[in-house]
């Protein structure tokens, strides 16, 4: 049995390798992700799409778990990645350019599985690299 932290460290893990079929072990099968990755389901199964297109716009995208706190069956992360904009990503054009962003993602673990993931990005290192000055003001 995994402990809490050895759970998520093993999602983000599986997450950077892009290795889908270690979320049928990490994730609960009635999991729900918060909000939906974009244009999929907030299911396992819309969330392994969505890391499949994470990968595919970002070359050597990577996921660095900075900071963890938990209580109860809460595990909170806060994470940065990191890679190269190389595709379109929820909609925002690729850039080119090597990407740093942040997020938070809060994990509720049951039965040594991950229950739900609410999850929060915050886009601006993307941002900075494909629009201008002007325009990403505006998108804040």
């Amino acid at each position: 049995m995994q402990t809490p932290y050895h759970l998520i460290a093993s999602f983000y893990d599986a997450f950077n390798r892009n290795d889908v079929a270690t979320f049928e072990q990490l994730l609960a099968p009635h999991w729900v992700n918060h909000p939906a990755d974009p244009g999929q389901a907030n299911t396992p199964d819309g969330f392994k799409r969505g890391v499949a297109q994470t990968h595919a716009a970002f070359e050597q995208f990577h996921i660095t778990i900075e900071a963890v706190v938990q209580e109860n069956d809460l595990i909170v992360a806060r994470i940065t990645m990191t890679g190269r904009h190389t595709s379109p990503f929820a909609g925002i054009a690729p850039s080119g350019q090597q990407v740093t962003f942040t997020g938070m993602d809060m994990h509720r673990i049951s039965n040594n599985t991950i229950e739900e993931t609410w999850h929060f990005e915050n886009f601006d290192g993307l941002i900075k690299h494909t629009v201008s000055p002007i325009a990403a003001q505006s998108l804040k």
